[in-house]
């Protein structure tokens, strides 16, 4: 017998963050208080975020993706139903920020294309879509793109929305 497909998550929730490559490199507020290797309830996820209040409050972007869906709504940009409508978030969150990549390779056409291919594939089949880039001087970028109810990595995380 073979198991049925992963359900598609409801919705995907939008992240983007930029600041100082030191701030991203403290992984202190980057994960919440206990590493969590198997699944646990809806309850215990939000008593785990509840009782770190620096992962909380920080907008860096946690260690593992789906860990963005236990911090507060407020910090969500954008939210989709539609997988092709999250990837062109994704996709015009990337070409704002690449001017100002430190990596030339990363700002060309063709390579910001496969990136994008591969967005579009992954957003598809429900999955998440995560990138991060140097910038010229000391900065970093994120964009983030996180399935939510479910997440197929963390399908017990409840939706910061609800």
């Amino acid at each position: 017998m073979t198991a049925p497909p992963p359900l598609m998550p409801a919705h995907w929730h939008c992240y983007r963050w930029t600041g100082e490559r030191r701030t991203l490199d403290d992984e202190s507020a980057r994960r919440p208080p206990h590493m969590v290797v198997r699944d646990i309830s809806a309850q215990e996820w939000k008593q785990i975020a509840a009782g770190s209040p620096a992962f909380m409050a920080s907008e860096v972007p946690p260690l593992e993706v789906p860990h963005w869906l236990l911090r507060p709504a407020r910090m969500i940009k954008a939210t989709f139903e539609a997988p092709d409508r999250a990837s062109a978030w994704y996709k015009r969150q990337v070409s704002e920020v690449s001017p100002a990549f430190a990596a030339h390779h990363d700002k060309d056409p063709s390579r910001q294309a496969e990136w994008f291919a591969t967005a579009d594939g992954r957003l598809r089949w429900g999955g998440d879509v995560v990138g991060g880039w140097y910038l010229r001087g000391t900065g970093f970028a994120s964009v983030q793109v996180v399935a939510c109810s479910p997440n197929r990595i963390r399908p017990t995380i409840p939706c910061p929305m609800h």
